[in-house]
């Protein structure tokens, strides 16, 4: 191929990727996902700072797990209502459900206005995040309804460069706002922008209504739907080897939110706009992965690049861990929050895409919102051990254990994988995929060849 040729390609890939944007509903889900994003960082900053605040007069020690507490209770609902969230993306218009989840949303963070006391806090987190179980896999199963499925790594990449930038510049933005008008301007801006995502997302004509028809949610086919979801994910010999590895990670990476912050402030100084400036640099990297990623359009290896997104994750945490050590701790912190943000970003999206691309839209929801789950029951059990271990141990040790486990974690992950072909399995099944969304479509616009779906179902790579 000559250069010229070459150049011409490269730049179709580009338009192809780009395009995406001028997709009114993408469109709509990428800017009321940033918005949002940034709310949510406002909240997120005050009710950590504020919570220092509320707990000034503990002692330290004390201080810390309260502080710590803050995160057991954002994971708590995840870990109860993830499989009910799940269940539900897959029974119901998942519009519906993601307009409802952020009207409920203006509801939390206006009542965060009012908190003063540390229960309150703990008590709007739990009804915050578990709002969010709803809205997450109801977005995660409509991205593959409005995208084509070759351009579902750019679509997830965009909707990723959403989330780094808002993690860039909400963090910034609210270490400033709060420094200047106090916490309770951060949560007025959050309920603002869970209000414009509400308005994007009215804007959608696409028909995000569930594959499987409407009907009454029960105890027992909550049951059901949870049950079928959990069959699915850990019977796949990749989305279950996938998990139950990056299950690992999510153990020893939960060990670290809850004493971040504690960590920050009382071994290095450093306050809301420190901190805010030091997400900015971590999500920029992030930034800059998901627009790559969303430009290549195409990832052969997602598996080998998760793997080698895990390992470089470990090395990240162990420069965090002996930056006090170091000459110039400050700038350690910075180089290894920086270098966090592109490893975030190199799991996230090919996984995301990863599951869309294999497993039916019918049964998505559900085995995101079991996913999620394994994910947060891992790290509900870590914050609950870093919440006790943070008065026995350094923090600086804690994240030093933390780096050991991922670092095996993602070496185990590339020998495993490698050795089982699973990349090469895994693009098998995302061609046969493909087909299988060709055919159904072909079948729903010409009735006469409806009678063709189950034998559509029966391809190999659908039934693993």
């Amino acid at each position: 191929m000559s250069e010229n040729k070459q150049k011409m390609v490269e730049i179709e890939k580009k338009e192809s990727a780009f395009v995406l944007l001028k997709k009114k509903d993408f469109s709509a889900l990428f800017l009321g996902g940033f918005i949002s994003n940034m709310g949510t960082w406002f909240t997120q900053m005050a009710v950590l700072f504020y919570a220092l605040q509320l707990v000034s007069h503990l002692p330290e020690d004390d201080a810390t797990q309260a502080v710590a507490l803050l995160a057991t209770f954002t994971l708590l609902p995840m870990l109860i209502l993830g499989p009910l969230g799940g269940v539900i993306a897959d029974k119901y218009d998942r519009k519906k459900i993601m307009f409802s989840a952020d009207i409920l949303g203006i509801a939390v963070a206006t009542g965060l206005i009012f908190a003063n006391q540390m229960w309150h806090l703990y008590l709007l987190l739990t009804l915050s995040s578990s709002v969010r179980q709803f809205f997450y896999p109801a977005k995660g199963a409509a991205i593959p309804m409005i995208v084509e499925q070759e351009k579902l790594l750019s679509a997830n990449g965009f909707i990723q460069t959403t989330s780094q930038l808002s993690r860039m510049l909400g963090p910034l933005a609210a270490g400033f706002v709060i420094a200047a008008f106090g916490y309770q301007t951060a949560f007025i801006i959050d309920a603002v922008s869970y209000a414009v995502s509400a308005g994007f997302i009215l804007l959608i004509s696409t028909n995000l209504k569930a594959p499987q028809k409407d009907e009454k949610v029960s105890v027992k086919n909550v049951f059901v739907g949870m049950r079928d979801g959990a069959k699915i994910t850990f019977t796949d010999k990749i989305i279950g080897f996938v998990v139950i590895s990056f299950a690992v990670t999510i153990f020893a990476v939960g060990a670290i939110d809850p004493v971040a912050v504690p960590y920050l402030n009382y071994v290095f100084g450093l306050g809301e706009k420190d901190f805010g400036m030091m997400m900015m640099f971590s999500a920029l990297s992030g930034v800059v992965a998901a627009v790559g990623l969303s430009i290549k359009g195409k990832l052969n290896k997602k598996l080998a690049f998760m793997s080698y997104a895990i390992i470089a994750l470990g090395i990240c945490v162990a420069i965090l861990a002996v930056a006090p050590f170091l000459p110039g701790p400050i700038v350690w912190l910075y180089v290894g929050m920086t270098a966090v943000g592109f490893t975030n970003v190199g799991f996230a999206i090919p996984f995301s895409t990863l599951l869309q691309s294999i497993i039916k839209n019918e049964h998505l929801g559900k085995v995101s919102g079991i996913i999620d789950t394994v994910m947060t029951g891992a790290s509900l059990l870590a914050s609950v051990l870093a919440v006790l271990l943070a008065k026995y141990i350094p923090i600086s040790a804690l994240l030093g254990i933390v780096s050991g486990i991922i670092l095996t974690s993602g070496l185990v992950f590339i020998v495993v994988s490698k050795v089982k072909k699973m990349d090469h399995t895994a693009r098998e099944r995302e061609e046969e995929m493909k087909l299988f969304k060709e055919l159904l479509k072909k079948a729903e616009e010409v009735p006469s060849l409806t009678f063709k779906k189950a034998e559509i179902d029966e391809l190999p790579a659908l039934n693993p």
